[in-house]
């Protein structure tokens, strides 16, 4: 069956969306979500994770039989973030799994590099795909995660917020408006990840993000022993990969043996709980300094390697590997990116 038209595919997941949260369902952010939308094309793609979903069989129908790997569902290039781990080292990698499911492993590495195409029109597909899959083949047979210590300091410099970020970020969560939680059951959820002797203490509607607008999110914030601490929750949908969701596969990959995860992330039902912190944002490639791109993609790699490797069979995704066409990923990814840039402009 052929996948619906843009129009009825945006109106068919709003419409699920809707049904979905209920009158916690958040119609401003919504509108906020258009509007980026029509901002860039990478935007785009962000925000719309469930049409690559409907899409990714037409678009790469030889890539379906590949495979399986518990997959991200929605790899991109600004799906890579900051944690503190449980020995609070800070942890670099990909940092949500809300669309999480047992996917054909290259339609990871296909979106991932479309994103990076889409992100940064300048690029040559085939040098780009050539790096992501030297990295990625490496770090399937020594996977690990990235603690941004020793050599990965670069890294660290990168992404980690400056001063000025970190106050802009305290005072964007002092002046929010405090507002009734909704769903309800939200705000038990959220106070018991702070701790308990806070002072001004305030749980507020919070805006972030593409892909996740609409759906309900909130933050609770407050002063603990001499300064600022926040955990936020969010509406989580069930993944857009429908023959491929699985119960509790998104805590799962979260936690997997090649993560230093986040002690402080929980994946519950219909919900994730986070700390905040300054470093909670994404970068754009437009932001990155370009001798630092390259970098940048052998590391991302690197990242959704590891995240494929806690539950297949390497050895067997290898063999696949070996038995690809020479320019297969370069191909893919060129299609499904003017795929994206022609459904933004048609959109926009």
């Amino acid at each position: 069956m052929s996948p619906p038209d843009l129009t009825t595919s945006i109106d068919r997941y709003e419409a699920a969306l809707r049904a979905h949260f209920g009158t916690a369902f958040r119609l401003d952010d919504l509108d906020l979500k258009h509007d980026k939308m029509r901002k860039s094309a990478f935007l785009f793609l962000r925000a719309t994770c469930w049409r690559w979903a409907e899409c990714a069989a037409a678009l790469c129908p030889d890539l379906m039989g590949a495979p399986l790997a518990a997959s991200v569902g929605d790899a991109h290039a600004a799906n890579f973030g900051l944690w503190r781990d449980a020995q609070f080292r800070l942890v670099w990698g990909i940092n949500d799994y809300d669309e999480a499911a047992r996917l054909p492993y290259a339609l990871d590495l296909v979106r991932l590099c479309a994103s990076i195409l889409v992100a940064d029109d300048g690029l040559d597909a085939g040098q780009l795909a050539d790096t992501l899959l030297d990295s990625y083949r490496k770090a399937l047979m020594t996977p690990q995660p990235i603690v941004l210590e020793g050599d990965r300091l670069w890294l660290r410099a990168l992404f980690e917020a400056t001063n000025d970020d970190r106050i802009r970020y305290w005072n964007k969560l002092r002046d929010a408006q405090p507002a009734p939680v909704e769903p309800p059951e939200f705000e038990a959820l959220l106070l018991a990840a702070l701790p308990g002797d806070l002072s001004d203490r305030k749980i507020a509607p919070r805006t972030a993000g593409a892909g996740g607008l609409g759906r309900p999110r909130f933050a609770a914030s407050g002063i603990y022993r001499g300064g600022p601490v926040a955990v936020e929750i969010k509406g989580v949908m069930p993944s857009c990969w429908a023959a491929g969701r699985e119960a509790g596969l998104a805590q799962r990959m979260a936690t997997g043996q090649n993560r230093s995860p986040d002690p402080t992330l929980v994946y519950g039902a219909g919900h994730a709980v986070r700390r905040l912190s300054p470093n909670d944002r994404k970068l754009d490639f437009d932001e990155i300094n370009k001798s630092h791109r390259n970098k940048l993609v052998v590391a991302m790699a690197a990242e959704l390697a590891a995240v494929h490797a806690a539950d297949a069979d390497v050895h067997t995704i290898r063999r696949h590997l070996r038995r690809q066409p020479e320019d297969w990923l370069a191909d893919a990814a060129q299609t499904v990116a003017d795929w994206t840039v022609k459904e933004w402009r048609g959109y926009r």
